[in-house]
């Protein structure tokens, strides 16, 4: 992301009014709804403008956009994958998820329980680690029965803005400047990912209606299977229709 649009980015991000710590708490959404829509990284400076008056922005320290780095873990199979790609009701991703504005670190279980619903478990860890110690272990074993065979599969780092509803019962994060295991050959920067986070899904939203305005519709793809999809002799069908959209986005 060239610093122009990042200060651009920057400036409609600071339009919105400032979240509160109660606010935030408030929106913590542990047990959500997800929808995910991608977006020419151009377009979010007009996206934030439209939804001001209604979201809030968490700030990283004096920043809007907050650094992240997530290192995923999976089985030598690839279970979490696979079962993204089968669609099967009842699914995990599990990272260790940093924070560098703030130095902190949590191991996390994201758990899709069904097409809509997703919960995220999480305890903090020291901030930059990255193996798994035996109570880390048992944290992932209590929640997911391959727990205990994962090992770091692919670390993937972004730029985040996140807002939270005002009225509404939702959080918005947008992601810029992905880029996979350090490599900037493989960096997916010209993609923004907008995710939006609700209690159910409601379409009525300001969010919703600034996204349905634009045409874009939501895709089942996320950072994850964007970083694996370069990987010789997976199966890709289920996302073979994002694919192709990222990388039209990619391109333009």
């Amino acid at each position: 992301m060239n610093l122009s649009l990042y200060d651009a980015i920057t400036a409609a991000a600071a339009a919105c009014p400032p979240a509160t710590s109660g606010l935030i708490e408030r929106r913590a959404l542990l047990r959500r709804c997800d929808l995910k829509f991608l977006l020419p990284p151009t377009a979010i400076v007009n996206l934030l403008d439209r939804v001001a008056p209604h979201y809030a922005v968490v700030a990283a320290g004096s920043k809007y956009l907050a650094d992240y780095a997530n290192l995923y873990f999976d089985t030598p199979e690839l279970r979490c994958f696979d079962d993204h790609r089968r669609g099967k009701r009842l699914r995990h991703k599990i990272r260790i998820r940093s924070y560098a504005d703030r130095r902190v670190a949590f191991l996390e279980v994201k758990s899709r329980k069904n097409n809509l619903v997703t919960d995220k478990t999480r305890f903090e860890i020291p901030y930059g680690m990255r193996a798994l110690d035996e109570g880390m272990r048992e944290f992932l074993v209590q929640r997911c029965a391959y727990g205990g065979e994962v090992a770091p599969c692919v670390q993937i780092d972004y730029q985040r803005v996140m807002l939270v509803g005002i009225a509404s019962d939702e959080r918005v994060t947008i992601d810029l400047g992905v880029t996979i295991d350090n490599d900037p050959s493989q960096a997916v920067g010209a993609i923004a990912i907008v995710e939006v986070k609700q209690p159910s899904r409601l379409m009525t939203t300001p969010i919703m209606s600034a996204l349905r305005d634009v045409r874009v519709r939501s895709c089942s793809i996320s950072k994850y299977v964007l970083a694996l999809s370069n990987r010789p002799g997976l199966r890709l069908n289920t996302f073979r229709s994002s694919l192709r959209s990222a990388e039209r986005m990619a391109r333009s």
